[in-house]
């Protein structure tokens, strides 16, 4: 008996990963001939999310994937500190730089096995083996001889009822979070379509410019004492700076002028600076709140009129252009607070998922860690 089984808990035990799991490695050379529905890709993982809700065609992929069945463990072996790893509702199709494992019922309960690879004592370890510096990746004969402790199976079952309990939060969660952005989708468009409200070219109530130059590559990512004054580039906050820029006393529009995300509108909370990657209204109309136009803006969905293939911009002539409802400054109060409303439910439901998430890890986490007497 080693000095590591002694410690264990009376029934638990040490089992390699090859104990605990197979390595399912069946080659697809041909994804679209695969006769499968669904492609899971890394990018279609979420991180600490055991539920797979993206996915895409095996018409859209090439080169060698490999075939999972309903039920098996889908993992991130590439860059596993991202902690990806997800259980299959289908069979299908996925990237090679995934493992696909399936438990060993003698050893495992099939559905309490990914609860364990979510634990910080298996992530640790996959990160620990990983091989490369670029893009870190598992090796399967690596992982194969790693081994960890066990509950016996009664205690397996206990976990995962607990876990799954849980689980059951998080999925309750997600789908208030699905359902966000189509209640916003909708709001938008009752906005934009509202009858009997003036309409006017955002070009007659606001002159929207470039920002001014700053080096953005040497702007801290985080505020401070020195640097307290946000920077908005292309694609919101870039950095943060000592100056402020003048005319941004007050809180204003940004929008993201250019690259592939350019169109991105953004509110800011006071002074601020605004590089010359994004525009913002140098002048603007009492008629309209800035908050207001920022929530038509967005509703206009301005990156479908970006300019250019390789370096896609938006000029100020494309948002002047847009036809915007003015309604009473009442009204346009009314819908700035609706929309407030659905930013701060959808920051609060973030925040209780991620807090269930780790919730649920640290549960795993000390039932696996507290396998030995004395920790």
């Amino acid at each position: 008996m080693t000095e590591q089984t002694a410690n264990l808990k009376p029934g638990w035990k040490i089992w390699r990963f090859d104990q605990m799991a197979t390595n399912v490695n069946v080659r697809i050379d041909n994804p679209s001939e695969s006769g499968m529905a669904h492609y899971v890709g890394l990018e279609h993982l979420d991180t600490d999310s055991l539920k797979i809700r993206r996915w895409g065609s095996p018409d859209d992929v090439e080169a060698t994937k490999l075939m999972f069945k309903k039920g098996d463990i889908i993992f991130g072996r590439r860059r596993a500190y991202q902690r990806k790893l997800g259980v299959a509702e289908f069979d299908g199709i996925c990237s090679a730089h995934a493992m696909v494992l399936r438990a060993k019922p003698d050893v495992v309960l099939p559905e309490f096995l990914p609860f364990f690879m979510q634990s910080e004592l298996f992530m640790s370890r996959a990160v620990e083996i990983s091989v490369g510096s670029l893009s870190p990746t598992i090796n399967w004969k690596t992982m194969a001889v790693q081994e960890f402790a066990l509950p016996p199976m009664e205690e397996q079952r206990r976990t995962f009822d607990l876990l799954n309990a849980g689980l059951g939060t998080v999925d309750e969660l997600q789908a208030a979070l699905d359902v966000l952005p189509i209640l916003r989708r909708s709001m938008e468009m009752r906005l934009l379509s509202m009858e009997s409200v003036p309409r006017q070219r955002v070009g007659n109530i606001a002159k929207f410019t470039s920002g001014k130059g700053i080096r953005v590559s040497d702007l801290p990512k985080s505020p401070s004492d020195t640097n307290p004054v946000p920077v908005f580039g292309g694609n919101g906050i870039s950095g943060y700076t000592d100056s402020v820029m003048d005319g941004t006393a007050e809180p204003t529009v940004v929008i993201g002028r250019v690259g592939q995300f350019c169109g991105v509108t953004s509110m800011t909370a006071g002074p601020c600076w605004i590089t010359d990657n994004a525009l913002y209204p140098a002048k603007m109309s009492r008629d309209v709140h800035p908050a207001f136009l920022a929530i038509c803006l967005r509703a206009s969905n301005l990156n479908r009129s970006k300019l250019g293939e390789y370096l896609p911009l938006i000029t100020q002539e494309v948002v002047h252009k847009i036809e915007i409802p003015v309604p009473p400054p009442s009204d346009q109060c009314a819908a700035i607070k609706e929309f407030a409303q659905i930013e701060a439910t959808g920051t609060s439901l973030m925040a209780r998922l991620s807090s269930t998430r780790s919730f649920l890890m640290q549960v795993a986490s000390q039932v696996l860690e507290g396998g030995a007497n004395g920790i």
